[in-house]
Formats: structure tokens, sequence, C-alpha cells
């Protein structure tokens, strides 16, 4: 016999209410899978908060039945569809309320993780507010392998631009062969939409921005940044003006926001 089959043996039949209740302030993702595993198991739902509620301590998110083994094996799952998403969504949301509009916060780093996470890693990118592409626009994305294997910048700006006249092109510059001011000056010239400053430094992306404005392509482009930005170093990355900034690992090594599964028999 199986542990829980005899554990549970003698509450065959009784059925349990159960609550899972957020235990610190964000912001909730996960909702849809939720909703789906629950129906996995077939336990009985009574309510799911909406995604992209904000949370505070104490909030049940998640009200449903069940029989001994159905809720046992809900603990063991559902607290894992919301706990990552909702820690992302938390520390998307909490980039977007430092940028106060003054710059578009996006996140590519769902793109590094396990290809069956993405889905949900996304929708909790999206839910705290955060962009998942640089642009909203269709657009090509040139990164540093690209432009290696074309040998330059210039080059593989061109082909892309080649390709479909109505998508941007975005390049990523880390001035391996040339200073990055260079870079940015070929990119421009060869047609490039986005520039992706990706070195994580600051000045970087101070001396691209006096090379555009001195040069007068500014207001061609868009520039963005990336590079490891934290939560402290969001303000300067504003100051220098740059219109995108790409935070990667700070929004999804997020902290698993922390939920609890409480249960109680039927009709206490």
């Amino acid at each position: 016999m199986e542990l829980r089959d005899f554990l549970f043996s003698p509450l065959k039949k009784q059925r349990f209410n159960f609550t899972i209740t957020v235990r610190e302030k964000g912001i909730f993702s996960g909702a849809g899978q939720l909703e789906k595993k629950s129906a996995e198991l077939r336990i009985d739902v009574a309510s799911i908060a909406p995604e992209g509620s904000s949370l505070l301590p104490g909030r049940a998110v998640f009200r449903a039945s069940g029989e001994a083994e159905q809720v046992a094996r809900a603990e063991e799952t559902l607290l894992g569809v919301i706990g990552k998403p909702s820690g992302v969504a938390t520390a998307a949301a909490d980039f977007v309320r430092q940028s106060k509009g003054k710059i578009k916060v996006v996140c590519g780093a769902w793109k590094k993780v396990a290809p069956e996470l993405r889905m949900d890693l996304r929708r909790a990118i999206a839910t705290g507010g955060a962009g998942i592409r640089i642009t909203d626009q269709p657009f090509v994305y040139l990164d540093k392998n690209y432009v290696r294997m074309f040998g330059g910048i210039g080059p593989a700006v061109r082909r892309a631009g080649e390709f479909d006249a109505g998508r941007l092109v975005v390049v990523q510059l880390r001035g391996e062969k040339q200073p990055v001011a260079d870079e940015a000056r070929e990119a421009v010239e060869a047609g490039a939409a986005i520039l992706m400053i990706d070195t994580g430094d600051v000045n970087d992306l101070k001396i691209v921005l006096k090379e555009a404005v001195n040069s007068g392509w500014r207001e061609k482009v868009q520039i963005a940044f990336a590079g490891g930005v934290t939560g402290d170093e969001l303000a300067a990355v504003i100051a220098a003006g740059a219109d995108i900034v790409d935070v990667g690992r700070a929004i999804i090594d997020a902290p698993m926001l922390d939920f609890r599964l409480d249960v109680q028999a039927e009709g206490a």
C-alpha cells in the first residue's frame, strides 16, 4: 500500500476547504497556470485572484476544496506555479515604478531560461508592466555573434535591412573591434534604428549619446542600454538619456513571492 493511501484511508470521502494566501507584498502572476493545474487535480475551485492583482500580506489568491489526497497534491503543485512568476512580476513592476515613465523598461532575459518556463515568465514580465521585446514594431535583432559572423556592424546591419524595409534593425554594440561611439556611427550610417549599448558601463552610454547629438542623428534612432542593470543603477541610466533599458537578472532572477496553503475541515 502506498504511504498516502495508508495515511488518508480514514479520511476517504471527507472534503476539505483550503486557501492559498500571500505572505508578502507583491504582484500576482500565474492565474492561468493555477486554473489549469487545479483542473488537472480535479479540485473544486471557488475563486482565483485576477492576474496582475496587487497583493498585501494575508490576501487569499485562491480558494478551493477537495479530498485529502487532492489537497496534499495541490500543496505540492500549486504553490510552484505562482511563486516564481509572482516574484518576477513584482520585480518588473518595481523597475517600472522606479522609471517614472522616463524610460521604457524591457526584459528579454526570458529567452535564456528553459523552454518550458518561458511562457510563464514572459507573462509575468508583462504582468509587471515591463516589455518582453525591445520594441513593439517588427524588427530584426543583430546580436554580437551576428556582427562577428558578418565581420562588422555595417555589413550585418545592411544585410538585415535588405530583408524587409518595414522592419526596424536593432544592433548590439559592445565596442569589441572599435570604440563604441564608432560602432554606433557605423550602425546608424548602415540604417540601424535602435542601438543597444550592451556593455553595462554607463560611460559608454554617455559617449554614444554625445556622439549622437554632436553628429546630428540623435532624433533618428532610439538608444537602449543593458548589461547587469540593477535598481540602484537605473537612475543613472535615465539621467544619461537612454530611451530603453533592458533589465535581465534583476528581474528574471527575482526571488519567489512567498505563498502558503492552509486547510480546514469543511464546515469548520
